[in-house]
C-alpha cells in the first residue's frame, strides 16, 4: 500500500493492534517460558499479519520493538535448555542397561544378556569404545608444581647469581644516568650564567642531531623548574637567562609559577634552524658511541 492512499484512521488501527500485541506479549512473559512454545509462535503470526500494513517509520519502530521483546524471549528459552553434561543422568542410564543384561525380574546367578546389549550398540556404533574413554580415564597423572626454590637448585648457583648481577647492574645503571643528567644540567646552567640573555632556540636547537635537541630541552626543563632560570618572551622572542632561585617571600609578594608545554617534531625542528639561521647549538654537540647492545647512545648517558 503506498503511503499517500493509507489513511489516517488505517494508521491508528494498526498502531492500535501493535500496541495490544505488545501488552498482551509484556504480561505473557512467563508464559512464553513455561509453555511448549505455541503462544509465542501465534503472537509472532500476529506480528507478522500487522507487518504487511506497515507502511511509515512510526509502525517500523512498534514492530522493531516486539521483535526485541520475542527475541529477548527466545534466549532465556534457550537458557533454560539443559544441553551440557549435567543433562545425562548416569543412574538412569545404568538402571536401562541393567534392565536390558537381566531382564525386569533379574534372579539371583542370572547370566547377564550382553548380546542384546550388542545388538543395541550395533545400532549406534561399530566398534565398542574403549574403557578409558566410555566414562573418563580411569588413571590421570598427577604432576605436581615445582617450586621456584627448587628450580633454581636444579639450575644451579649460577641463574640465581646471575640474576643478582642483573639486579645491580640495572640500579647502578639507573645511579648513574641520573649524575650523568645531573652534570648536564649544571653545565647547561654554566652556559647560560656565562652567555647571558639567549634565545630560546638557539640555546637547545642543535642543527646536527634531533636527539639532542630534545635532550637539551629536557636539561633546561630542570633549571626552569628549580627557579634557576626563567623565560621571558615580552619582547616577541623567548629569551631565556640565569637567575637565583626565588625565596618564599618574592612568592608571598605575588611572584607566580607558569608551566608550558614545549612540542617538537622534526619538521618543526628544520624550520626554526631554517628561521633562526641556526648553525651551531650554545650547548655543545655530545658523540655518540656504540653501545654493548648495538644501540647508538648519547655519550651524554654513557659513563666517560
Amino acid at each position: 500500500m503506498d503511503e499517500l492512499e493509507q489513511t489516517p484512521a488505517e494508521k491508528r488501527q494498526l498502531r492500535h493492534g501493535y500496541r495490544s500485541l505488545l501488552a498482551d506479549a509484556a504480561a505473557r512473559k512467563k508464559e512464553y517460558l513455561e509453555d511448549s512454545g505455541a503462544l509465542l509462535l501465534a503472537d509472532l503470526e500476529r506480528a507478522n499479519g500487522l507487518f504487511g500494513d506497515v507502511n511509515n517509520t512510526a509502525e517500523g519502530v512498534l514492530d522493531s520493538r516486539f521483535l526485541l521483546l520475542s527475541a529477548d524471549i527466545g534466549a532465556q528459552r534457550a537458557h533454560m535448555l539443559r544441553i551440557d553434561s549435567a543433562a545425562f543422568d548416569s543412574l538412569a542410564y545404568i538402571d536401562r542397561v541393567r534392565t536390558v543384561l537381566y531382564g525386569t525380574d533379574a534372579e539371583a546367578g542370572m547370566e547377564p544378556a550382553w548380546g542384546t546389549v550388542g545388538k543395541v550398540a550395533a545400532g549406534i556404533a561399530r566398534i565398542a569404545p574403549r574403557l578409558t574413554h566410555a566414562y573418563g580415564p580411569l588413571a590421570v597423572e598427577a604432576r605436581e608444581r615445582r617450586k621456584a626454590e627448587t628450580a633454581r637448585r636444579q639450575g644451579g648457583g649460577s641463574s640465581s647469581t646471575a640474576a643478582a648481577q642483573i639486579e645491580t647492574m640495572g640500579t647502578e645503571d639507573v645511579r648513574r644516568q641520573e649524575n650523568q643528567t645531573t652534570r648536564l644540567v649544571q653545565k647547561v646552567h654554566r652556559i647560560l650564567a656565562e652567555r647571558g640573555p639567549i634565545n630560546l632556540f638557539e640555546l637547545v636547537i642543535n642543527p646536527q642531531s634531533f636527539a639532542q635537541s630534545v635532550e637539551n630541552i629536557f636539561y633546561v626543563s630542570f633549571l626552569i623548574r628549580d627557579g634557576k632560570a626563567y623565560i621571558d618572551d615580552s619582547s616577541g622572542q623567548p629569551m631565556i637567562e640565569a637567575c637565583e632561585p626565588p625565596q618564599q617571600e618574592d612568592y608571598q609578594s605575588g611572584l607566580t609559577k607558569k608551566q608550558l608545554i614545549f612540542t617538537l617534531d622534526q619538521a618543526t625542528w628544520r624550520e626554526i634552524i631554517d628561521v633562526y639561521a641556526i648553525r651551531q647549538s650554545a650547548i655543545p654537540s655530545r658523540k655518540s658511541v656504540r653501545g654493548e647492545q648495538g644501540l647508538s647512545q648519547i655519550s651524554s648517558q654513557v659513563p666517560r
